[in-house]
């Protein structure tokens, strides 16, 4: 990669440090750009925010669970035009923005997109319900950062397992493994995450998603219902959001209703411990 962009030359300069060219290489080659988000501190561009009201435009109801379900928690919206600056490996609108909402349990989730120069109602009435609950409102600021396939990934199947638990360190017990999590918290962590490798501390979305539609593992069309998921948001438990154990919430969407702009089948995943 010798065009390597600027979102991967840290990571790769330490997985070479660490691993052997073959095992090295190939590893960093499965590298994809997402979009990191973090509390928006003084002066950096804010790209939208975590919890606060949806200020919904007239005419567009608050999300519930089913027909006349608990109303959902609004948990975050992106600003599509601020975060056309960063690079990502899913298309994303390029205007207007995204909302995301979920149930109390994050069994169901609704996305809605506004156009660009909506025109919102900012104070609408918050549903009543034992469920409902309006996060305090922070902003959101964004970094492309490298992210990697998580232990297990389908992408590395043919690198084995002897990588990740190889030991690089002066210590027996420095492996592989967790030397890259160092990494990844010197780095910032990845809680909120747009695009890329989602965390995966089970399953990939990607393959909970194929495993949803009704695929086996062993089934022919599993893996290539896996590639067409992508994580659209990624959430962790921050500003008072609980989604388990020391869980994330993942917002999968498909491939092509993503390009279709068609935000109708959400695929909600929580990974806890």
């Amino acid at each position: 990669m010798g065009d390597m962009q600027d979102w991967a030359l840290d990571f790769a300069e330490y997985v070479r440090e660490l691993l052997p060219d073959e095992f090295a290489e190939p590893f960093i080659a499965l590298a994809r750009p997402a979009i990191r988000l973090s509390i928006a501190e003084e002066g950096e561009t804010v790209v939208g925010r975590l919890g606060g009201l949806p200020r919904l435009p007239e005419g567009v109801s608050w999300p519930c669970a089913d027909d006349g379900g608990p109303a959902m928690r609004f948990l975050a919206e992106l600003d599509c035009a601020e975060l056309a600056a960063y690079e990502s490996d899913i298309g994303l609108p390029v205007e207007g923005a995204l909302l995301f909402f979920a149930t109390w349990d994050s069994t169901l989730a609704q996305v809605i997109l506004l156009p660009a120069g909506a025109r919102r109602v900012p104070d609408r009435e918050v549903p009543v319900g034992g469920e409902m609950r309006v996060f305090p409102e922070v902003p959101l600021a964004a970094e492309t950062v490298a992210s990697w396939p998580t232990r297990g990934h389908d992408d590395l199947v043919k690198l084995g397992d002897e990588f990740w638990d190889r030991v690089v360190g002066e210590d027996p017990w420095e492996v592989f493994a967790d030397m890259l999590a160092e990494f990844a918290e010197a780095e910032g962590g990845r809680a909120h995450q747009v695009g890329g490798y989602s965390d995966a501390l089970h399953w990939p979305v990607e393959a909970a998603a194929a495993y949803a539609a009704g695929l086996n593992p062993k089934d022919p069309g599993f893996a290539a219902e896996a590639s067409q998921w992508v994580n659209l948001l990624q959430l962790d438990e921050d500003n008072g959001m609980i989604f388990g154990d020391g869980a994330i919430l993942i917002f999968g969407i498909r491939r092509d209703r993503l390009a279709a702009r068609d935000f109708s089948q959400i695929f909600p995943y929580v990974q806890g411990h």
